[in-house]
């Protein structure tokens, strides 16, 4: 079972491996409780707890024993060079040179590390990726998975979910995605296999909400309403005359796509700069220049109407919505065709999750 505590959803998946394929068997989603969900820490965890139980009990999941994500700014992953040396020996060594990686005192934060091989021309030595988060943090969605129930097998970091959801099978690519949830855009960069950037954009759905809202002067379910049923115009276009029609109104000169456009330019500014950073880092790596071609968008974010299209003309390459079905199926006679249909591209952490759970059964 996966388990995802967003900022505006609860999202639990439950995979069976039959036959050797991975079978979604079942799903649930529930709203997470408002303001009790900020900056990747559960704040209220009992009243969490209760919206997890309500979407295992939405989906049919009796399982207690899950696999879940952090999230934040305060999560961290890095990579450094150690000489070789045995496993134990490299985990006092992360554990002592840690605090040269995290913006904060190592004595509170939980670490761990996972050992990427050795660099070309350096056997001597090993690439390690090292991942820390406040214990603070990590607490908060351990007790909130206690609460509920739940005994948690392990915590993961939600960039490396996405990779396992959307990777070609086994191949040895790469891929570079961006999760749009409601407060935040998680960015990452997974180069054959191995993550290698990530980054926490803090511009999600509601900023667009909010964009309209100003833009308009009306309340935020308004602006909900009016995003959803209008699109984020191309950079090279004008906006539609008139508005979106909402309840009994309309609006001139475009307001809402001008507010949408005016989000999408800023997230668009801020995947610029990541792609070229993740450019110029591969091309260091490698020796040869292959900038990245392509983004894959997931998230509830990523289905605002336009927004792939606002994205891809203003970065020049190519952006599409990520398939979270790529790399699973349903199971048959599964009645989850209306839960993929509402939730799709905000299922993704959870089924990375939960296939992280096949591949180490």
């Amino acid at each position: 079972m996966g388990l995802d505590i967003g900022t505006i959803l609860i999202k639990v998946v439950e995979i069976t491996k039959t036959k050797g394929a991975a079978e979604i068997t079942r799903a649930g989603v529930h709203p997470t409780p408002e303001g009790a969900v900020a900056d990747g820490s559960v704040l209220d965890p009992s009243r969490v707890a209760a919206a997890i139980k309500e979407a295992m009990r939405a989906g049919g999941i009796r399982s207690n024993e899950v696999y879940a994500a952090i999230a934040g700014d305060d999560v961290v992953v890095r990579h450094a060079l150690f000489p070789r040396m045995p496993r134990e020996e490299l985990a006092q060594a992360v554990k002592w040179d840690a605090g040269a990686y995290i913006p904060y005192p190592a004595k509170d934060a939980s670490i761990d590390f996972q050992i990427i091989g050795s660099p070309a021309g350096s056997p001597d030595k090993i690439e390690v990726m090292i991942v820390a988060a406040p214990k603070k943090l990590v607490q908060s969605h351990v007790e909130t998975m206690q609460l509920a129930g739940l005994y948690p097998l392990a915590l993961d970091i939600q960039p490396i979910t996405l990779d396992r959801v959307f990777r070609d099978g086994n191949a040895e690519t790469s891929g570079f995605y961006a999760d749009i949830g409601g407060g935040t855009t998680d960015l990452a960069y997974s180069e054959d296999g191995v993550l290698r950037f990530t980054r926490i954009v803090p511009i999600g759905g509601n900023d667009f909400t909010a964009a309209v809202a100003e833009a308009t002067g009306r309340g935020i379910d308004w602006a909900e309403t009016a995003k959803r049923r209008s699109r984020v115009p191309v950079p090279s276009s004008t906006a539609v005359a008139g508005g979106v029609s909402v309840e009994d109104g309309a609006f001139e000169d475009g307001a809402v796509e001008q507010a949408l456009a005016s989000v999408g330019a800023r997230l668009a500014l801020e995947l610029r700069r990541s792609l070229d950073y993740c450019n110029a880092q591969a091309r260091t790596r490698r020796g040869v220049d292959t900038p990245l071609a392509s983004v894959i968008l997931t998230g509830g974010g990523s289905r605002l109407a336009g927004l792939a299209e606002f994205l891809e003309s203003s970065l020049g390459v190519a952006v599409s919505p990520g398939n979270p079905l790529k790399n699973v199926s349903l199971a048959k006679g599964s009645r989850l065709a209306d839960v993929l249909a509402a939730h799709g591209p905000s299922l993704s952490v959870a089924i990375g999750l939960a296939l992280r759970g096949v591949e180490d059964s």
